[in-house]
């Protein structure tokens, strides 16, 4: 006889501070998804990010905070937040060398100046086990500058004789656990790509003079923001929730409903969201790359004009 028992009936659900306040498809403003990575939370963490935000005129006239929630790490877990998060940089640290297209191994042998099939190319789940090392040992492991590459959003690290497919996976998986919590904040920006750096910058120094982050160590060990409108979708995929912790549709994120009203369906975004790496055109050739990493920067028109220079689209499933 068996038992079907639901463990999670205690599950945590998002605490929302402050609820979102809608989509804004002009194109006038970015939605800045920020949000806290679990080793960063701590009190100080949302009062110190708040006091650079409230302390410069310019950041307070031209970026306002339309969201702010935190999000425990049962939630978290239990939803598959970061896999799906990370999704198509999963398949290719679970999928290893077999998720590389015709085009990757091109540029893998002029990188590395070896043949593609002769060398152990090895997704990075597989290296754990290889190497016999930890998550966050495969994570801090140093190469040469040389033995990195980073192609169609994917990093290889050349370590010994491997050649390890996103080696930092493992690490991000591993950290985020039932015990800690993410603290994220939709930031409504009108401030140009320079200036939004620049604040970003000012809270990292503010973060490491507080004591809350380690300056010898990469402020992305510590939070991220949205880098590009592709981006805001796929992060208000991830942590945009109603106060009830109801997740709220796609159609309510500004970019997404940029793109529906450029004739854009539904089912095509989450395509897109899912099979990020395309062909597109360029001066006249053919190269690939990833839409997230092709669009860093960039407005929503911007975005839009990139999408549609895609010629093709590749599915890797693995």
């Amino acid at each position: 006889m068996s038992h079907n028992f639901s463990y999670n009936i205690y599950m945590r659900q998002p605490t929302v501070i402050v609820p979102y306040g809608g989509p804004d498809s002009s194109g006038r403003v970015d939605d800045i998804f920020l949000y806290l990575r679990p080793e960063s939370n701590g009190v100080l963490v949302e009062s110190t990010l708040m006091a650079v935000l409230r302390g410069d005129k310019q950041y307070r006239d031209n970026a306002e905070m339309v969201y702010l929630a935190n999000l425990p790490g049962d939630f978290i877990m239990d939803n598959h937040v970061i896999e799906e998060h990370y999704s198509i940089n999963y398949k290719f640290a679970a999928g290893g060398r077999q998720c590389f297209t015709p085009a990757m191994k091109k540029q893998f042998e002029l990188h590395y100046g070896k043949a593609f099939d002769r060398c152990e190319v090895v997704g990075a789940f597989d290296a754990l086990d290889r190497l016999s090392l930890s998550e966050e040992e495969l994570f801090s492991i140093w190469v040469p500058h040389e033995d990195i590459l980073f192609l169609n959003g994917q990093s290889v690290k050349k370590y010994r004789d491997l050649y390890i497919i996103n080696y930092d996976i493992p690490a991000l998986l591993h950290k985020n656990n039932y015990s800690t919590d993410i603290a994220v904040m939709v930031l409504r920006s009108t401030l140009n790509r320079q200036d939004f750096h620049g604040m970003i910058v000012n809270m990292e120094e503010a973060l490491v003079k507080r004591g809350i982050m380690d300056g010898n160590k990469p402020p992305s060990r510590y939070f991220h923001y949205s880098k590009s409108p592709f981006e805001q979708i796929l992060d208000g995929m991830g942590y945009l929730y109603t106060p009830e912790g109801k997740h709220l549709p796609l159609e309510n994120i500004s970019f997404t409903v940029n793109l529906l009203e450029n004739g854009f369906s539904i089912d095509e975004i989450q395509g897109i969201m899912k099979y990020p790496i395309m062909g597109f055109e360029e001066n006249g050739s053919l190269v690939e790359d990833n839409v997230f990493m092709r669009t860093r920067n960039k407005t929503f028109t911007e975005a839009l004009q990139v999408l549609v220079s895609a010629k093709w689209q590749i599915y890797i499933d693995y």
